[in-house]
């Protein structure tokens, strides 16, 4: 990997080279930095045929600064460094310079678990000439999976229906929705909106619309891009599986709401901070929203109380991956980024190339 600084201040001749190839080594391999131990996966052997690997115990923020600092100095410099993932409290809340500032600017490659980067500064990492890659893919189609698992329940309206048998009332006379019927909109086309897409498409659903920045190219024909007011005039059920963005941060609020259908089911796999949870239990009360199916939710833990209290809601503790068992095949994605630059100079899937290269740097394949 290759990324050069092409600012026209500096001559060719005293252009920064930070491939691999360039880098200080004391020893044959480059060094590679993890958070966490092994992945549990094919790949950890692989990454240590091929990279000096040193690992720092999983720990939070404040105790993780010192670590890092101290490693760098004693073992460092480290060209790509990686976080593996772990059910527990003691993981980094944020990926910022004051956590990352002593890798910089020798460290080219940062891989964080999952697919949602907004803890990560990914600014700060792009200021330094580096690359930050995500591990999307196993955790997409994990939170996809958990995604249809509350589409179909809020559609039904399987909490009420719990709620009623469990008070000695046997069936509540509640509305459900025909997935075969019902126009379903998704917010968020990417790798886990498509596939939630392409699950509902599996089981019948015949009018699926979506909204992303731009038509998608990977779309089936079926499924009908929309601008986001007209799916929300559309959409029995508006499902979000977007990022979380400075656009799309509190994007579902009493305004959003106000256009769509009366009665509409809303489901969110994304980021709790995309809703605006006081407006969106201001909805279920006046029966605006009929249902609502959240894994996500603004200030979790917390949860609000009006969401707490109303039957019409289904609550999932941000499980909808199924984090239990998603740790090895996300860590080994994480892993195998890492191989992909040691090896080619490219990692499978980041994020930062086109800001990269607006700031001037040339991001390709090392030649050296």
């Amino acid at each position: 990997m290759s990324i050069t600084s092409s600012s026209p201040q500096e001559s060719s001749q005293s252009s920064p080279t930070t491939s691999i190839s360039s880098l200080p080594r004391t020893s044959s391999k480059p060094k590679v930095l993890l958070f966490g131990d092994r992945s549990e996966t094919k790949f950890d052997d692989i990454i240590r045929e091929i990279a000096e690997v040193h690992t720092l115990p999983r720990v939070g923020y404040e105790d993780m600064v010192p670590l890092i600092k101290d490693i760098v100095e004693k073992e460092g410099p480290f060209v790509a460094f990686g976080g593996l993932f772990l059910i527990t409290d003691n993981f980094p809340g944020k990926w910022d310079k004051g956590l990352l500032g002593p890798l910089a600017p020798e460290c080219k490659l940062y891989v964080g678990p999952g697919a949602g980067y907004d803890k990560v500064d990914v600014e700060y990492i792009t200021s330094t000439g580096a690359m930050y890659a995500n591990s999307p893919i196993q955790v997409g189609k994990r939170t996809a999976d958990g995604a249809l698992m509350l589409i179909l329940a809020a559609m039904r309206g399987l909490t009420p229906q719990d709620q009623s048998v469990r008070a000695s009332k046997w069936r509540a006379p509640i509305k459900t929705l025909d997935w075969c019927t019902s126009t379903i909109g998704i917010i968020g086309l990417g790798s886990i909106g498509s596939r939630v897409a392409t699950l509902l498409t599996s089981i019948g659903s015949q009018s699926i619309i979506y909204h992303s920045r731009k038509p998608s190219p990977t779309a089936q024909p079926q499924w009908g891009y929309r601008s986001l007011d007209q799916l929300y005039i559309e959409a029995d059920v508006v499902v979000l599986t977007c990022p979380l963005t400075n656009e799309t941060r509190g994007m579902i609020c009493k305004e959003s709401i106000e256009k769509m259908k009366d009665g509409v089911i809303l489901v969110n796999v994304s980021r709790g901070e995309v809703v605006i949870e006081d407006d969106l239990v201001q909805a279920l009360e006046s029966g605006k929203v009929m249902r609502a199916a959240l894994d996500v939710f603004e200030k979790e833990p917390t949860v609000h109380p009006g969401l707490l209290s109303n039957p019409n809601v289904t609550l999932s503790p941000h499980v909808a991956p199924a984090p239990d068992s998603m740790g090895p095949p996300m860590n080994g994605e994480v892993v195998e980024n890492l191989i992909r630059f040691v090896q080619e100079g490219m990692p499978i899937t980041p994020v930062n190339l086109r800001e990269l290269e607006s700031k001037g740097f040339q991001v390709g394949p090392s030649k050296a």
